[in-house]
């Protein structure tokens, strides 16, 4: 399996249209589909910002070989919220999954919205305890 398969594949996996995937790592919508298409080079920039952004094994990535997210969090980012992420995609709480990566995709207006709720939500419970 090419790369640009393995980019379709990690997009599928996430959840992701081509834009917001480009959106997340910095690059146009017409660029990333380029990678897709092996029409570019997938250039070692936008390798290491997937990787970065997404938390993916490197390896995988480059060649097919081993998971397609890292077990362990970057070393110079413990707190990495794209490892927490990782691993929540490779979970079986198919809610979750959906839950945050539906999150992602909306406005910020809406992600406003959306925290405010959740927070209402905890301050509901913490009263009833």
């Amino acid at each position: 399996m090419s790369i640009c398969r393995r980019l379709i594949e990690l997009r599928g996996t996430l959840n992701l249209n081509q834009t917001d995937f480009a959106t997340r790592i910095n690059r146009k919508q017409s660029t990333y589909s380029a990678y897709e298409k092996e029409e570019d080079k997938v250039p070692e920039r936008a390798i290491i910002d997937i990787c970065r952004v997404f938390h993916v094994n490197e390896q995988w990535l480059r060649t097919g070989d081993g998971e397609m997210f890292s077990k362990e969090p970057p070393a110079k980012e413990p707190d990495n919220l794209a490892f927490e992420l990782g691993k929540l995609l490779r979970s079986d709480d198919e809610f979750s999954k959906t839950l945050i990566l539906e999150y992602l995709k909306l406005p910020p207006e809406m992600k406003k919205l959306m925290r405010d709720f959740v927070h209402q939500l905890a301050e509901k419970d913490s009263k009833s305890k």
